[in-house]
């Protein structure tokens, strides 16, 4: 089940979001232009920072990449002029992706990785 999220919630919506699902391995996927470009595989989500004001806001930087000081695996993701966000929940609740669409129509789409996808 898709739900959007109204912009005036955003703030709380990704501070909870982010709590949450902290440490869950993600896959990051931006569909514009280009078409569907796969942006990580795998990386555990470390938060989702939300910025209402400034340049380019709202503005969301999605944060992924080890845990430990050693794991040099990084990677942040911003998106831009953000006008729609929506969150897909499974059936017991557990948030699967978050959809993110900015002005110009690219839309990026964070999705929580199953153990089986982790299967090599």
């Amino acid at each position: 089940m898709s739900e959007e999220i109204k912009r005036e919630q955003w703030a709380t919506f990704f501070n909870t979001f982010s709590k949450v699902n902290q440490a869950r391995p993600t896959r990051l996927e931006v569909f514009g232009e280009l078409g569907a470009q796969e942006e990580e595989r795998h990386l555990p989500l470390n938060g989702i920072s939300f910025e209402d004001v400034g340049e380019g806001a709202p503005k969301l930087e999605i944060l992924l990449g080890g845990q430990a000081p050693s794991d040099a695996r990084h990677l942040t993701h911003t998106v831009t002029r953000v006008q729609h966000v929506a969150a897909k929940v499974s059936q017991d609740g557990r948030d699967e992706a978050l959809e993110i669409q900015d002005a110009e129509g690219t839309k990026t789409l964070l999705r929580f990785e199953s153990p089986a996808e982790l299967q090599p």
